[in-house]
């Protein structure tokens, strides 16, 4: 089969790496597969021969907003047609972005199936942000109906069971189709890649890895290591880039927060790392803050590399990847001193990670879903 992967641009975290995941998962069942990008932008490693395409340089076409995205889908839609010019149609598309859900659908494009990955609750709610009265109910009513003329009568993945909730009851999107296949993982491929090197900290440590965005809230782990034990026994590493000035920006304020709580010379922030297996393997505990996910990789990642995993109770995914003995391990967002406890256990005992936890995430079982819902919906 021919399949099109679509997403904004190969920078950065978890769902560009997932995306990776599809394309090598899809190719090694014997599947012509072919990256979209809407940004020439790409920092992680690219297997071999999969094939990229690029609609522009650094998603503008025009500088007349008005007609960027119109043109932005006219270039997307050119680019199926050269592909198909073989005389061999894509089978169907996944697409891993909100921009390239609003393009293809403006676009036009056939069998499109939408990986929705995030909180629309909590997109949604930072849309509206803090308007009240009469603003609000004008802004919630405006970001509802974009929501609804994006993915209304479509088809939609969702990547935890928890967002088909939010989705159809809490924001109203009618979907054409809706179900929830968790993403797919190669245990070898992330167990190779976490052998490939020895990270240069000194002493043992706890890491985080994401990107350098309020939701992830790297505040609130700083505070939470800087009330636990384990800030005089373990190392802070925080991997991620910042991307957009608001990103910097909150870059900033992060790095300001570690002079504030004394932890400069506790914590490492190495930035962005194409391969961030071996940092996550190396490391005594994963430690996530995050204020929403969808269903967070590098959770799942953590376990299939075995180190053992904390985490807020976001919405939504942690709850659906730590279960039975792990739930102990979730807590509320933005609650420091809860993550602090709940770090301090994990490096005092943590239960046995099998691989029987984690079958459900395997690749094979994910891509197997995939393609039979992608074939037999019309």
């Amino acid at each position: 089969m021919r399949i099109g992967l679509l997403i904004d641009s190969l920078i950065g975290g978890g769902a560009e790496r997932v995306v990776l995941n599809f394309a090598q998962a899809f190719q090694q069942q014997g599947h012509d597969v072919h990256i979209v990008l809407v940004k020439n932008e790409i920092q992680h490693v690219v297997p071999g021969d999969i094939r990229i395409h690029t609609l522009s340089d650094d998603g503008h076409v025009t500088h007349i907003r008005a007609l960027n995205k119109i043109l932005l889908a006219w270039q997307l839609r050119r680019l199926v047609a050269d592909v198909e010019s073989d005389g061999h149609s894509f089978d169907f598309f996944i697409s891993n972005a909100e921009d390239v859900d609003r393009l293809s659908r403006i676009a036009g494009l056939d069998r499109v199936f939408i990986r929705y990955r995030n909180s629309m609750r909590e997109y949604l709610n930072a849309k509206i942000g803090n308007k009240t009265g009469l603003k609000r109910l004008i802004r919630s009513a405006r970001w509802h109906m974009r929501f609804r003329a994006v993915y209304s009568d479509r088809h939609i993945i969702t990547v935890s069971d928890a967002l088909q909730n939010e989705i159809v009851e809490d924001v109203g999107v009618a979907p054409r189709t809706i179900r929830t296949i968790y993403n797919p993982f190669d245990f070898d491929f992330i167990r190779s890649q976490g052998a490939q090197f020895a990270p240069p900290v000194e002493g043992p440590y706890i890491v985080y890895a994401a990107k350098l965005e309020r939701r992830k809230r790297q505040d609130v782990l700083l505070r939470a290591y800087a009330a636990s034990r384990a800030r005089n026994t373990h190392r802070l590493v925080l991997i991620g880039g910042a991307y957009t000035a608001t990103d910097r920006a909150w870059q900033q304020k992060v790095d300001e927060l570690v002079d504030e709580l004394g932890l400069r010379d506790r914590v490492v922030m190495p930035g962005f790392q194409s391969n961030p297996y071996p940092w996550i393997k190396h490391a005594d505990l994963f430690a996530m803050a995050s204020d929403s996910e969808g269903l967070p990789t590098v959770l799942i990642e953590s376990l299939i590399l075995g180190t053992p995993v904390v985490s807020t109770d976001c919405p939504t995914g942690p709850s659906e990847i730590l279960t039975g003995e792990l739930a102990s391990f979730l807590c509320d967002r933005n609650a420091p001193l809860q993550l602090a406890e709940r770090i301090d256990r994990a490096l005092d005992a943590y239960p046995a990670i099998t691989d029987t936890m984690l079958q459900r995430f395997r690749a094979d079982y994910s891509i197997n879903q995939y393609l039979q819902h992608c074939t037999s919906v019309h």
